[in-house]
């Protein structure tokens, strides 16, 4: 088979590549940014199998309004950006309005990351795996005493996809975490799941992997892409090159919906930018990742770093950062962790989740594009969704029967 050309070197990229090449497919990836360095490189580094519950669900927009009157809180739409946003905000909404909905999304959801943890291994081989994956479990969260209706039905919707859950409360929590503080009344234990030891090296062990089984790698920025005149291929325009392509898959990102203008693609693709706050190792003894469900941030103890990651601010990709972001952060995760020492922190961090209305990627061939083939879109679950949808692209490419439904996927369904 002919070369594959990729445009993106993320943690979907670079799966995808390293995927093909395991089919005996030659790939060339193209990006203007080292690889790993972009929304790959910030992330809470989570590997959340059980996750299969969509950011949009029924009784959502009630809250809305509380969200957004809080400085500190999950979300924020900058003003002078809503009227951008607001188509896409709409479809969010309508994606999360019906029992039906939530459930096909959630199935989908489920199918795409339950074997994440071995498709990373697989891909990475049994001694970079076990440098790159911890599975150590996650706990979720909670200060109120009482589930909602919202968690009543996401319990329901796990239950339904085979997902099982700890529940835990009082001083068994504490076993778990003990640093934690008494403001957490109840929690969920994911024993299944686990993080990245550092999603940026996870990142970079694939290109090297990529790399030694003789992958291109050219660090140029594609300012274009459009079909040649023969209709046997893509051509792409970089910054020091003219390129051509029969088989281009597109993993940018945030960006991949202004790259495909160019082809004449529309798909609904915003930007959810999220932060991170990382501190030294010394910093906090926490033994596994932490997330607070209701206020939307998680705690994740990398190998080189302790790291605070969370909020949703739709911006686009264009706005400043909102700098307030770092003190709220610091003082959820201070409230969470008393002894957390703030002292150690080292970086503050903006990062642009690519997100559907959906939480679904869009994956696959165009129907009327043969040979342009799509992998973004995965929101707040990459790190998780992108080995499995490595698999689906490259077996499209190569004619390989995929052994999941790759039809909720598809771009069409918008």
């Amino acid at each position: 088979m002919d070369q594959v050309s990729i445009i993106g070197a993320g943690i979907v990229g670079m799966c995808t590549a390293v995927r093909l090449q395991q089919l005996g497919v030659p790939v060339r990836i193209i990006d203007e940014r080292e690889p790993g360095t972009g929304t790959s490189f910030g992330n809470a580094g989570l590997v959340s199998i059980d996750s299969c519950i969509p950011i949009a669900m029924p009784g959502m927009l009630r809250n809305v309004p509380r969200w957004l009157a809080d400085s500190t809180g999950p979300l924020s739409v900058r003003p002078a950006y809503v009227p951008k946003a607001a188509p896409w905000l709409m479809k969010w909404i309508r994606s999360g309005a019906s029992l039906k909905s939530v459930s096909a999304i959630a199935s989908a959801l489920r199918q795409l990351h339950k074997d994440a943890i071995e498709k990373y291994r697989t891909l990475l081989g049994p001694e970079d795996f076990s440098q790159a994956i911890r599975v150590s479990g996650q706990l979720h969260v909670w200060e109120s005493r009482q589930k909602s209706a919202g968690e009543i039905l996401a319990d329901r919707l796990r239950a339904e996809n085979g997902v099982v859950v700890r529940e835990l409360a009082g001083e068994e929590i504490f076993d778990i975490v003990p640093g934690m503080s008494r403001v957490i009344n109840r929690a969920q234990y994911y024993d299944k799941n686990g993080y990245v030891a550092n999603p940026y090296l996870l990142v970079q062990r694939l290109l090297d992997i990529f790399i030694s089984n003789g992958g291109e790698f050219l660090r140029q920025k594609v300012n274009g892409v459009s079909p040649l005149p023969d209709g046997q291929g893509y051509r792409m325009i970089t910054t020091c090159s003219d390129l051509s392509a029969q088989r281009l898959v597109v993993c940018c990102g945030a960006w991949s919906s202004r790259l495909l203008q160019g082809v004449g693609i529309q798909v609904p693709l915003e930007t959810e930018r999220g932060y991170h706050v990382a501190f030294d190792q010394s910093a906090l003894d926490v033994p596994l990742p932490v997330l607070h469900k209701e206020r939307a941030f998680g705690i994740t103890p990398m190998v080189d770093n302790i790291r605070v990651a969370g909020f949703v601010e739709i911006a686009g990709l264009d706005a400043q950062p909102d700098m307030q972001r770092e003190a709220a952060l610091i003082a959820q995760a201070q409230r969470l962790f008393p002894a957390l020492d703030v002292s150690r922190k080292k970086s503050f961090w903006l990062g642009f989740r690519p997100s559907t209305p959906d939480s679904l990627p869009v994956l696959g061939e165009i129907a009327a594009m043969p040979g342009l083939y799509l992998g973004f879109g995965h929101g707040h679950t990459g790190i998780t969704g992108a080995p499995a949808s490595a698999e689906i692209l490259a077996n499209m490419i190569t004619g390989t029967r995929n052994s999941i439904d790759v039809a909720p996927y598809d771009i069409s369904r918008f």
